[in-house]
């Protein structure tokens, strides 16, 4: 049975399997990546970010301060891709986050379940449920 399974594995490989790459040339890999907006223009920077330093002060008692938002799928904690805030000593939450360009929504999650604005940013937007993000604009 296992010599059946075998041999119907190796007839159905799809044609020229294993005999090289007959599409053409190797892609440059040291050109410059295209963008969606077309090809990149000569000395326009690549995978420009933004470094935004975050504080979240009046929580000197939670346990956890994360970041989450629209660039990290909305992760609920660490392990699905918010970001780790550090406690100071003198209680104020800290952490830094790298923005590609463009618009990004966001939210401080305290204490595993306490989603909260940013009470020091005045740009929101009405995330369609009634409640608001806070809105940062990368613009390197």
């Amino acid at each position: 049975m296992r010599f059946a399974l075998i041999l119907l594995l190796v007839a159905c490989r799809p044609p020229g399997y294993g005999k090289g790459d007959d599409v053409g040339p190797d892609p440059d890999v040291d050109a410059p990546a295209a963008t969606e907006d077309g090809p990149p223009v000569d000395g326009e920077q690549q995978g420009a970010t933004c470094d935004k330093e975050f504080r979240l002060d009046g929580h000197s008692t939670a346990s956890t301060v994360w970041l989450t938002g629209s660039f990290s799928q909305w992760g609920a904690d660490p392990a699905h891709g918010a970001t780790e805030f550090a406690k100071g000593v003198d209680g104020a939450w800290t952490g830094s986050y790298a923005f590609e360009a463009g618009s990004h929504q966001y939210k401080f999650i305290v204490n595993a379940n306490n989603w909260i604005i940013d009470p020091t940013n005045p740009d929101q937007v009405d995330d369609g449920t009634g409640n608001m993000n806070s809105l940062f604009l990368c613009a390197p």
